[in-house]
């Protein structure tokens, strides 16, 4: 019986022995107040030398309030908390303001913390400046957290760098952050910094706090955001920063660039130099860069940048063909002068190209001047050039002595032949007019009146035979042409006698009007006097006072041997 109370008293002893030992041991692996205080100390935000803090940084983390605090969290208020916090602090408790202050944000009672250490006489260290700042931004308060950032801003303090770019950017001024590195409070932003300060000022069209940006920081936050730069330069009408930022965009980009901002910043002369050294490199492309000159309206200037790059090429070339485009019908001397330049380089092909284009464009007087003595001038398309030039100014003498020349036995293809033939004088001798038409005729460029013309140039110079061939060939092509059975039969008479021009005048009557003087003359020349006579009295009766038809009535009066009929018409 003994034996068994001791076996039950061991049972409960040993237990409750064995727990106890086990809370001792626990309160001694509690922390102390210096313990508490130096992992507080740990916790706190440690200045940094970088800036590049974008984001709020989370707050320190400390240990739970005392536990006679931790219970009334939730239903005190600042005043009650804060004395009770003053009566343990003075009986010797370890207790922090800010492990009360976080354990009633914890709580979600930010107004409570926010009054909380207002109450208390180190509620406004720097230990809880941050924490502040994010209370008043919680309970609505941006103006007085706006505040307490602005007056960090100003002077260097004991508030960290780091919380006072935090706190900028919770409450969404970076304003601050630039104005606090300006003042030295902060260090210098970085490039990342800077750069992300300086588009929120762009998008707030804050120049003054970019230039303010740039007197805090040497980071060179254009070269990461050329576009950015040049927006801030456009807008502070500073053409010169502009063009600084443009050069650290990539090398393809540059020039479209560089010319919207002269073009935006109405600089045109920076604009005209800028187009015009760009037209000067050596891997330049003279007709695009004549063009955007030209769009930009510098017209002279693009045609000499053209006719720099035309100096030495054939009119076919595109450069050429683009300055010949803008120097227009009507060229101004100094592209006269470059025309005449060019005509006198390169072989004899290219310089009779270009002679050609000088003469379409200068006066014909002057052009027909300088291409008389030109060195090609002996060649027989530069002759038929200054033929043309001769007709176009009505110099017909320079025309004459011209054609003179060309029609001296030289070959003459039938292109050629047209050509003389359309620029030769107005006014000509007969001889030069047979000649031409005989080239016309041999080149198979004929006219449809040629042979007849020649024809009677023939006959007019006694040559009946020279003109029966000419009219020969002529009837083959056109049997049926009066004026040319006529000649043929007055030909024939002369060669063979009537008898031989007889079947000519006949063909000749077959091709006459039933009631014309033609018929009749053809009737007299048939010996058909009396059907002459008929038909020309019938024709004075229509048209009595036709002199000529009264001539030709006389005349076959006459013939007829009625003499004093002959003297009443003529008399009438």
């Amino acid at each position: 019986m003994r034996i068994d109370r001791r076996r039950g008293r061991l049972a409960i002893v040993l237990p409750a022995l064995a727990g106890l030992s086990l809370l001792a041991g626990g309160l001694m692996l509690l922390p102390n107040d210096r313990e508490i205080l130096h992992a507080e100390r740990r916790a706190q935000p440690v200045p940094t030398t970088s800036s590049l803090l974008v984001a709020p940084v989370a707050p320190p983390v400390v240990p739970p309030a005392h536990p006679a605090i931790a219970a009334q969290i939730a239903t005190a208020d600042a005043a009650a908390l804060a004395a009770l916090t003053a009566q343990l602090i003075t009986a010797g408790q370890s207790v922090s303001t800010m492990q009360v202050a976080y354990d009633l944000v914890a709580a979600k009672r930010p107004a409570v913390a926010l009054d909380y250490l207002a109450a208390r006489p180190d509620g406004g260290a720097a230990a809880t400046w941050r924490l502040r700042v994010d209370l008043l931004r919680q309970t609505g308060r941006t103006a007085d957290a706006s505040t307490l950032v602005t007056q960090a801003a100003q002077k260097r303090g004991s508030v960290p760098a780091a919380d006072i770019v935090a706190a900028a950017y919770a409450i969404d001024r970076p304003d601050l952050v630039i104005a606090a590195a300006a003042n030295h409070v902060i260090p210098p932003p970085d490039a990342a910094l800077s750069l992300d300060l300086a588009r929120r000022a762009d998008k707030a069209g804050r120049n003054d706090l970019i230039a303010l940006l740039d007197t805090a920081t040497t980071a060179n936050w254009r070269a990461a955001d050329p576009w950015l730069a040049i927006r801030v330069a456009a807008r502070a009408k500073d053409t010169a920063a502009g063009l600084k930022a443009a050069d650290y965009l990539p090398v393809e980009q540059r020039p479209a660039a560089r010319e919207a901002i002269l073009t935006t910043a109405g600089d045109r002369e920076g604009l005209r130099t800028e187009l015009l050294a760009r037209a000067a490199a050596p891997d330049a492309q003279p007709e695009r860069e004549a063009e955007r000159l030209l769009a930009s309206g510098y017209r002279a200037d693009a045609a000499a940048v053209l006719r720099r790059a035309a100096t030495g090429q054939p009119p076919s070339a595109p450069a050429a063909q683009r300055v010949l485009y803008l120097m227009g019908p009507r060229p101004e001397s100094d592209d006269l002068a470059w025309l005449k330049q060019q005509s006198l380089q390169g072989n004899a092909a290219q310089q009779r190209a270009w002679l050609a284009r000088y003469a379409e464009r200068d006066r014909p007087g002057e052009a027909l001047a300088f291409v008389s003595r030109h060195p090609l001038a002996s060649q027989t398309d530069v002759m038929l050039m200054r033929l043309s030039l001769a007709r176009t100014a009505s110099n017909d003498a320079a025309g004459r002595a011209v054609l003179a020349l060309l029609l001296d036995g030289r070959a003459l293809d039938p292109a050629q032949v047209a050509a003389l033939s359309a620029a030769a004088p107005a006014r000509i001798e007969p001889a030069q007019a047979a000649a031409i038409a005989k080239r016309r005729v041999a080149s198979g460029v004929a006219a449809p009146r040629d042979q007849i013309d020649l024809a009677w140039t023939a006959w007019n110079a006694g040559d009946a035979k020279g003109a029966a061939k000419w009219l020969h060939a002529h009837l083959e092509t056109d049997p049926t042409d009066l004026p040319a059975l006529r000649l043929m039969a007055d030909v024939q008479a002369r060669i063979g006698g009537d008898r031989a021009a007889r079947p000519w005048l006949d063909r000749a009557l077959a091709q006459t009007p039933a009631e014309s003087k033609a018929r009749v003359e053809i009737l007299e020349k048939l010996g058909r006097r009396a059907d002459a006579l008929s038909l020309v009295e019938t024709l004075r009766a229509e048209t009595p006072h036709d002199r000529s038809l009264a001539a030709l009535h006389a005349r076959l009066l006459i013939a007829q041997g009625q003499a004093g009929r002959a003297r009443t018409v003529l008399a009438q």
